[in-house]
């Protein structure tokens, strides 16, 4: 009898699963893995949008202790030059450096304008740098904000993302007849916080500004943010009656 229930038992540990235990199985698993992908997406872009924050920190501290090796000017904007470039009008290389260049002693890496959430190869370059005041005050390329002019250091916008796809090369963004630049700036067009633009980060872009600090917001807010360096201004590209 001992003999007999001992191959019995055998004979029940060799069934193994029947079908219905094995599609339970595959739908419990199937279940975990629909309700833990959104948090690990999450988890991911949140992790994206910190080392981004974090570059953008970095470019703020870069573009300020360059300032210290140049009178108080901050690195120049100008038009669309690419990394490395030799000013020649290849690949729609202008003449001149681009800021990024400009930093390039003032950085341990070029990966501080990568960011993770976009294609390495359509954008190497990531952010812009504030060239607006600039702009308007001098009305030509190659002009930079100095520190003298800064009242609001806490407030003026320096650098941040860039989510014009008119700055980034296809199938990224627009442009389809050059390289990419390495000098993306908001003289003539808002880079960010506008309808059609890229969002790389969901609805959040980066931003630091002059005072060093770097943040995250959703929208241009005129109450904590200005695009001008003595004045507290909403983003408009209207002509201004004086600086």
């Amino acid at each position: 009898m001992k003999a007999l229930l001992v191959r019995r038992n055998a004979t029940d540990c060799n069934k193994g699963f029947s079908l219905i235990e094995l599609l339970v199985a595959l739908a419990v698993i199937a279940l975990l893995i629909a309700l833990l992908l959104p948090v690990i997406a999450k988890a991911r872009a949140n992790a994206q949008r910190l080392v981004c924050l974090a570059n953008v920190r970095s470019i703020g501290q870069a573009s300020a202790l360059y300032a210290s090796d140049h009178d108080g000017s901050h690195p120049h904007w100008s038009g669309w030059q690419v990394w490395g470039g030799q000013g020649d009008g290849q690949g729609g290389d202008e003449a001149g450096l681009g800021w990024t260049e400009l930093l390039g002693t003032h950085i341990e890496n070029s990966n501080i304008f990568l960011d993770p959430a976009r294609p390495r190869e359509e954008a190497p370059i990531a952010y812009f740098i504030a060239a607006r005041f600039s702009w308007f005050k001098y009305q030509r390329q190659f002009s930079s904000v100095n520190n003298r002019f800064v009242l609001f250091p806490s407030s003026f916008v320096k650098a941040g993302d860039c989510n014009d796809p008119g700055l980034f090369v296809h199938p990224y963004g627009t442009v389809t007849d050059r390289l990419p630049d390495c000098d993306q700036d908001d003289a003539t067009q808002p880079t960010l916080f506008f309808e059609g633009e890229l969002t790389p980060h969901g609805d959040l872009s980066n931003i630091v500004f002059f005072d060093g600090h770097a943040a995250s917001f959703s929208e241009y807010e005129p109450s904590t943010m200005t695009w001008h360096a003595r004045k507290m201004l909403p983003w408009s590209l209207e002509p201004l009656g004086d600086d």
